[in-house]
Formats: structure tokens, sequence, C-alpha cells
């Protein structure tokens, strides 16, 4: 009998693009590689250490499969999908965040805890203590080293470096030729003002990288020519609702997540307090019903 997802996989390289065909799957845990959104649905979170005690997550968590803390061990809670992230490693300058997180990683692993996904690093193509500043090189042997093993010895799911740089990115190319395995689904930042600028970070991605996405992280940012974070409600709420329908039509796109971290402003920012703001209520209301 015909292998149906080779025969799938061809019949879309015909008509537009193809994944690479998958590593053989041994994980048993929850995600595999040919279904890459947890619970079958997109919908997730990129909060903070302790998001997950607060009400704001309450009142998401119905409406969500997944989130991230940005650790190794972030936990499941209210049936959400916590996902693992090895943030730096030993070749990061950044200190404490990055030796801490490598220990935690390092200790789970040993332990036989090994995540059936783990996305690593964080924008090593930016600076700290933001970003997790790595080479090109430091960042390959790291990968090679912790993350390239996880998935030969146990069919845990790699996913990519999330580049600071968005579409101009200049790091993942270079850092590809240098690693044993590749990953298997494409970490995204998308911090842009609108959906047309958010388009061209997906599309950008896809056709250079040929992964399924994830969007790690997504904002209302003008970032040309500085960083300034959306002030505008309207412009935010506006976003929010043409981004979250735009991911859930776009079949490259497997997960996505509003980020919650700094230099985001007073208003875009879905929690304060531990409480949904205006931005968290748009994004609720957004994924309700999905």
């Amino acid at each position: 009998m015909l292998n149906i997802f080779f025969l799938s996989t061809v019949l879309f390289a015909a008509s537009t693009l193809a994944y690479p065909q998958p590593v053989p799957e041994n994980s048993s845990h929850g995600l595999t590689h040919k279904h890459l959104s947890p619970q079958g649905r997109k919908a997730g979170l990129s909060g903070y250490i302790g998001i997950q005690s607060t009400p704001a997550f309450a009142q998401l968590a119905p409406q969500l499969s997944w989130y991230s803390d940005y650790t190794p061990n972030t936990p499941s809670s209210h049936g959400l999908k916590g996902v693992s992230m090895l943030w730096g490693a030993s070749g990061s300058s950044c200190g404490s965040v990055v030796d801490d997180r490598l220990a935690t990683f390092k200790k789970m692993v040993k332990k036989g805890n090994v995540p059936d996904i783990v996305f690593g690093f964080y924008e090593p193509d930016c600076s700290c203590p933001s970003s997790s500043d790595m080479t090109v090189a430091e960042g390959a042997a790291d990968w090679n080293a912790l993350l390239a093993p996880l998935a030969k010895n146990h069919g845990t799911i790699l996913g990519s470096p999330s580049m600071c740089k968005q579409y101009d990115e200049d790091y993942l190319t270079p850092f590809k030729a240098q690693i044993s395995r590749p990953w298997d689904v494409t970490a995204v930042h998308i911090n842009k003002p609108n959906l047309a600028e958010a388009k061209k970070d997906i599309e950008y991605y896809v056709q250079k990288y040929k992964k399924p996405i994830w969007v790690a992280e997504f904002a209302c940012v003008h970032d040309q020519p500085s960083w300034q974070p959306c002030t505008d409600q309207g412009e935010i709420d506006t976003f929010i609702r043409d981004v979250v329908k735009y991911f859930e039509g776009n079949k490259h796109v497997v997960a996505y997540g509003p980020s919650n971290g700094e230099g985001l402003g007073d208003v875009w920012p879905l929690t304060k307090d531990g409480k949904l703001t205006a931005s968290g209520k748009t994004y609720l209301a957004a994924v309700k019903g999905l």
C-alpha cells in the first residue's frame, strides 16, 4: 500500500511547497512529527515564570492548547501543554539566566525527563540580557551537544533557534550548515504593526527553510526605523484579530502565541497584576470558539 504521508507530501510539493519527510517517530509523548499542533489546536501563549498561577491564565486556558514560560521545565497547567525551551547554553555570555536554565535542562535529561518538543535558543542573533547572544559556531556546537542527541535517542521534536531580526535574519543559514541534526519546526518571532508585515515574516521562513512554523511570539510593534511598541488600543486590537485569523487559516503555521515579555510598552501586554488587560481580552475573544 502506498504510504499516505508520502503521497500527500508529493502532491503538496507539486502544488506549492513540500516539507522534508520527518524522521521516524519514536517519541511516546503527546506531540509527533506529523501532528505538531498541541491537542490539535494552534492558539497558545508566551508568558513568564509563574503566569500559570494568575487569574488571567485561568481565563485564557480553556481557549488555548499550549504555553511557554521560556524555561526547560514549563509545567503543564489548566489543561495547557507546557512547552520546553533551552533559552541559551554555554556559548552565551548572559550569565545566571543561562546557567540556571542550562543546569535545569541537564538535570531533566539525566533523570530521563525528556520533553517531546524543545525549542532552542532564544534570539541568539541579539545581545544580552534580553536575548541569548551566541555566535553561529557557539550555537551550533551547543545544539549538537545538547539538542541533537534528544532527537536521535528519544524522538524529541526540535524547534529552531528564534530570530531577533525577523525576516532580516542572517543566522539560521550558516547555523543549519554546522548542525548535525536539523530542526523540525521553525520558531518565529513577529514584532510588527500590521498583518501585511506579519505575513512577510511567515512567508520568508516558509520559503527559506521549508519547515512548519511555530510563532513562538507575536506582538504589535513598529520596529522600523526604531523599536516602538504600539500604544493605540484600536491598532492593537485590529492586529490581534487579523493575525489570529491569518495564523488559523495558514496551513504552514502549526502554533502561535502572543508575547508578554519586556520591551512591549504598557498597552500591548495581555496581563497586568495577574489580570487580563484590554489586549488580553481581545486575544481571548479572538481565539474563543476556534
